[in-house]
């Protein structure tokens, strides 16, 4: 089956991959097992009753395939994705991302819209987290999102409210840029509100969803959908969740998978750092920093300090801006790190505020912009 695989497929066999997809009840182990056995996706399209007999289909199966296939038009129902400018890529296709085929349940088809030279990148971290975040979850994305994609690496969410649209929004105008895999069909973007990130994302990254064109927006397509968040990537990062959340979903798709699953730990006062914290005890790696996440791709971080080429007022101040580089931090947690006195460290961090190179969060703590 491995040498089928690598053959560029013609357009009609790509239709009727697409066509057996749009049949009920037949999904990826079906029609891999029909692949299996005949090698030849017309005469896969054009067997009888007594082949899908032979391929121990039951009665109503193969009723369901014959009157199916019998109805669908596949050059009309093809010709209108392709005037919706969207891109249909089936399992057996060449440009079919390599880490999602290795899940236990890939999509035998995707629908794209944007960037399709992202398929060819190399790094892909899945990035999700809370509905309802925090000040500190924000920062969190704030400060990790835009510097790991500017690696290179791509991030992959579910253009859900809340943490995944901060980690789209931060990575979109990078060279990683974003991937947003829909719970909805690829012409109806949901939630609404979330309408102009799509299209942005569209852009300059791309937007991904296994579920056709005039499909319900159903509740369970959005776990569903979650196991192509975590399958698409390497590693899943997950930014604040609670006990019970979707992102937590994505994380055992993650486990599941054999891939890396990330925690960012958090106060165990918070509702919404429950679920990290329990992952973390589970055995999810813990992120400290940047570095902690791009060890996994085996890169470097750069500085912000060195990147940036920052002209600090003195030697205060750019101590207490490296202290900062890794997360947002206290006036007490800032005086531990950098060793100096509380009157120097209120004096910089007024002087660097009005200089816009960081913020107060609340709390008297700090962040970089």
């Amino acid at each position: 089956m491995k040498s089928e695989l690598c053959k560029t497929l013609k357009l009609s066999e790509r239709k009727i991959i697409f066509g057996l997809f749009l049949i009920p009840k037949f999904g990826f182990k079906r029609i891999n097992l029909l692949f299996e056995i005949y090698k030849d996706w017309h005469k896969i399209w054009n067997l009888n009753y007594q082949d899908l007999k032979k391929a121990n289909f039951n009665h109503n199966l193969i009723e369901t395939f014959l009157k199916n296939r019998n109805r669908l038009d596949l050059d009309k129902i093809w010709n209108i994705y392709q005037n919706k400018n969207i891109n249909i890529i089936t399992y057996f296709d060449k440009n079919y991302p390599y880490l999602l085929k290795q899940i236990f349940s890939p999509p035998v088809v995707l629908f794209a819209q944007g960037n399709m030279e992202l398929f060819n990148r190399k790094n892909f971290l899945s990035v999700v987290g809370s509905r309802k975040y925090t000040s500190y979850g924000k920062s969190i994305v704030e400060k990790y999102i835009k510097p790991i994609a500017e690696q290179n690496i791509s991030i992959v969410s579910g253009l859900a409210i809340g943490i995944d649209s901060l980690a789209h929004i931060e990575s979109i105008d990078t060279s990683g840029s974003t991937i947003a895999v829909l719970g909805s069909p690829i012409d109806t973007i949901y939630p609404a509100r979330n309408f102009q990130l799509a299209q942005k994302i569209k852009e300059k990254g791309l937007l991904l969803s296994e579920f056709p064109i005039g499909s319900k927006i159903a509740k369970e397509n959005f776990p569903r959908r979650n196991r192509i968040i975590a399958g698409l990537s390497q590693a899943t990062l997950i930014i604040e969740a609670q006990e019970k959340s979707g992102a937590l979903i994505t994380g055992n798709y993650a486990l599941h998978e054999n891939r890396e699953l990330l925690a960012i730990p958090g106060s165990v006062f918070q509702n919404t750092c429950q679920g990290t914290n329990n992952l973390i005890k589970q055995g999810a790696k813990l992120v400290n920093n940047i570095q902690d996440i791009l060890e996994i791709y085996n890169l470097k971080s750069i500085s912000k300090c060195e990147k940036e080429k920052i002209n600090f007022k003195n030697i205060e101040q750019k101590i207490i801006y490296k202290s900062l580089l890794d997360g947002p931090l206290s006036i007490d947690k800032i005086a531990i790190y950098s060793r100096l006195k509380i009157s120097i460290i209120i004096s910089c961090l007024t002087e660097m505020e009005l200089s816009n190179l960081i913020k107060n969060i609340g709390s008297q703590t700090y962040q970089i912009n």
